[in-house]
């Protein structure tokens, strides 16, 4: 009896099939993964991973379903990530860590995931992960501020002790000129190049929150008038003149939001679904106190654009679409031995804390997770003046062998001033390890399974 079911079940599936009913049921979906990060977070290396495990799927078995995934070619005029050109550099011999991106790219990826039932295809899932440099975000959230409202919130940072020492040509700049009467123009540029060194101060600095961050990014506007403003203080009980430096450098910011940013956030951040943000917590930590406060900062000010309703950036042109999940990514968790990852992801957890409170006010999930993309160091325990002590083993870059590093403790809450007095946290670079030979192969990572399964999981 049960013979005769189980060919009737058969026969059932292939009329089924015959009669395309099978396509019928067939479910699929798009989901348009956004990631972003301020440079040299690793991004492009991340990307590069997040591909090559869903692609290889030996290491996701925290994902239970069975599913093949593909690279699909698109016809979308969005260029493409360059996932191949990537692997190929981390194949040499020796590899090579890749180069950091500063546009937009994308990658499609088709998976099909097992149906759960006989009598139904297979799903088809097509993920879209968009490369974008985060630094366009800081130019999305000046999109709700008037120039006046901008030049204020610049110049209250620069009240900052460091950063009105590293300010002092810019500020040196716009007291040597006469702002607010009649001018020609002659002396824009030079305002304008004073205060981009400042900026650049800020970034040797280990800063991450400059605006507008899109004057950094190579080959997005080649346009040298689309930045040549700088924030400027309104004068109080006068009105400047209409050829003043301060209205020409007023009306280029708006045309700068108008022209630039509106087009930037219609085109893409309108269409994401969930958003992956990473950050370089061990860089900001060695780079001191105010760096560090700056990093918590900017990840905020990433988040306040996606507040929806009243006051949100991005709802001001998309309405109710909205990114439904929001994962933060401390990088590099391969510079610190296993036994210290549990106190990086607190320390990750106080960087993010104010964020993800509103983020889940505002009705999103959100989590936060420490990776390493490709895994360049293994645990060691050495011992130093009768001590046993947890450290890594790597090649440094620049160096031709292996050493043994120990990376101190790393702190599980936000650090105080006496506490960086006291530590100099250093953490230093090292050099990629082999990447797998075949596509099938998964690169060793730290926690990236973890990541698709929280990107990805609820769709599969």
């Amino acid at each position: 009896m049960l013979k005769y079911l189980s060919r009737v079940s058969d026969e059932a599936k292939i009329v089924l099939k015959d009669l395309n009913v099978d396509k019928a049921f067939q479910s699929s979906e798009i989901v348009k993964i956004a990631v972003t990060g301020l440079n040299r977070t690793g991004k492009t290396l991340f990307i590069t991973s997040l591909v090559n495990q869903i692609i290889s799927g030996k290491n996701l078995k925290i994902l239970k379903r069975d599913f093949k995934a593909e690279i699909v070619k698109t016809t979308n005029k969005t260029p493409l990530f360059k996932y191949r050109d990537v692997v190929e550099k981390l194949r040499k011999d020796p590899p090579e860590w890749p180069e950091s991106t500063n546009s937009v790219s994308k990658i499609t990826l088709k998976l099909e995931v097992k149906s759960e039932s006989s009598f139904f295809p297979n799903k088809i899932l097509f993920l879209e992960i968009i490369d974008y440099p985060g630094e366009w975000l800081f130019d999305v959230a000046m999109y709700g501020k008037t120039f006046e409202e901008w030049s204020n919130s610049i110049f209250e940072d620069i009240k900052d002790s460091e950063k009105r020492t590293l300010s002092f040509d810019f500020q040196g700049a716009i007291r040597s000129y006469d702002l607010y009467n009649f001018s020609n123009g002659a002396e824009d540029e030079t305002i304008v190049e004073a205060y981009k060194k400042y900026q650049n101060n800020l970034i040797g600095k280990g800063y991450s929150l400059i605006q507008p961050g899109r004057s950094f990014q190579k080959g997005n506007l080649t346009d040298k008038a689309t930045f040549l403003f700088t924030p400027l203080l309104k004068p109080e009980g006068v009105e400047p003149h209409k050829e003043s430096i301060y209205n020409r450098f007023k009306e280029r910011y708006g045309q700068y939001l108008e022209n630039s940013v509106v087009p930037l956030v219609l085109e893409h951040f309108s269409e994401f679904d969930r958003q992956i943000v990473l950050v370089d917590v061990l860089k900001s930590l060695q780079s001191g106190y105010h760096s560090f406060l700056d990093m918590t900062k900017a990840v905020k000010r990433f988040t306040e654009i996606y507040k929806y309703g009243r006051g949100g950036t991005i709802s001001r042109f998309i309405g109710d679409r909205r990114i439904d999940k929001i994962l933060f990514v401390a990088t590099k968790s391969d510079s610190i031995p296993s036994s210290q990852i549990e106190n990086f992801k607190s320390l990750l957890d106080s960087v993010v804390e104010e964020a993800q409170k509103d983020l889940r006010v505002s009705g999103m999930k959100t989590t936060s997770i420490p990776i390493a993309s490709v895994r360049s160091t293994r645990d060691i325990e050495h011992e130093y003046q009768g001590k046993k002590l947890d450290c890594i083993q790597g090649r440094i870059i620049g160096k031709s062998e292996e050493s043994i590093e120990y990376m101190g403790e790393i702190p599980s809450s936000f650090p105080s001033k006496k506490e960086w007095n006291e530590n100099k946290f250093s953490f230093p670079e090292f050099s990629p390890i082999p990447f797998p030979d075949r596509d099938i192969d998964a690169v060793e990572n730290i926690n990236m399974d973890k990541v698709v399964q929280y990107i990805i999981g609820d769709k599969l």
